[in-house]
């Protein structure tokens, strides 16, 4: 019997504050209403995407124990969050010393993606890896475990050309070891222009993004724009999942029409189903329990 192997999604950028965690866990938050399992994995030494969703039970190990098993993924590493279908591998490692770790290992590359073939992971539909906006070597395992990478980008000169100087070069750094077999290819990228303003100045080089990479072997600029708004950053002082924030229906670059737009583009057997046609219920009932979550962990005083 065939083992099916969950798909996997990486955020890499080697500049930060281009929005990698938001959009990480925007994603994960929407597949999940979907009704797709989903783990998220957080690989930032920042752990912004561990505190992005309170939690209903919070694991014992998380990332570190992930990576130096080997990639072997146990139970005792399994955090649940309120929202049902979504399961998290918190960060703990704010002193970098991972990174230091995977340097003498001569299998630092493949960990990453060996954790994706274990048992504990198999029955995920999807996992959803963040990276620290940095080049690093959780980056690059983060990398080598992707089937896609999603790489998003500001349409402003500098991330523009942080994307071409830094992200591509280590994607090609990565593709050199292909030498060495197959397994050693990374996946494809798909550049996602995300915070886009209301100016001609961002639609301009919005334009001269895709003309760039039109026809890229190895990277594809996704159709779906994220526009600059102050949902995003409202939805993740609420924690919850921006598609649910942002609900105006009749306002085209909502939030819920651009989460649904960037999930049809990634998932095309899912085009024009919005997740209020799966699961209206369950989302309605996560809704309670996640504001009953996030009271108990203020008056703890934690997010966790």
């Amino acid at each position: 019997m065939e083992t099916r192997m969950p798909t996997v999604f990486s955020f890499v950028s080697t500049k930060g504050g281009v929005g990698k965690t938001t959009l990480a866990a925007n994603l994960a938050g929407i597949l999940a209403d979907y009704g797709m399992r989903v783990l998220a994995l957080d690989a930032d030494i920042q752990p912004s995407l561990s505190k992005f969703y309170p939690l209903l039970s919070q694991a014992p190990s998380g990332l570190r124990a992930v990576v130096m098993r080997g990639g072997n993924v146990l139970e005792d590493c399994i955090s649940r969050t309120v929202l049902p279908n979504l399961d998290l591998i918190y960060s703990d490692t704010p002193d970098g010393s991972l990174q230091t770790w995977l340097k003498d290992r001569e299998d630092r590359l493949m960990i990453l993606r060996r954790a994706m073939a274990s048992p504990v992971v198999q029955p995920y539909n999807v996992v959803i890896i963040d990276t620290q906006g940095a080049v690093g070597e959780l980056q690059k395992t983060a990398a080598m475990a992707a089937d896609y990478m999603i790489s998003p980008i500001k349409p402003d000169t500098l991330s523009a050309g942080e994307f071409s100087s830094g992200t591509l070069a280590m994607l090609d750094d990565l593709n050199r070891l292909a030498d060495f077999g197959e397994s050693f290819q990374s996946g494809d990228m798909f550049a996602l222009i995300n915070a886009q303003e209301r100016n001609n100045n961002a639609r301009a080089l919005t334009t001269v993004i895709r003309q760039k990479f039109a026809g890229h072997k190895k990277v594809r600029v996704l159709e779906t724009v994220v526009p600059s708004a102050a949902a995003y950053a409202a939805a993740a002082t609420a924690q919850v999942p921006v598609h649910r924030h942002d609900r105006r229906l009749s306002i085209a670059n909502s939030a819920w029409h651009v989460m649904h737009r960037l999930v049809w583009e990634l998932f095309p057997t899912l085009n024009d189903i919005y997740v209020d046609d799966v699961c209206a219920d369950s989302v309605a009932a996560a809704e309670d329990d996640q504001g009953d979550a996030s009271k108990d962990a203020a008056a703890a005083g934690d997010v966790r």
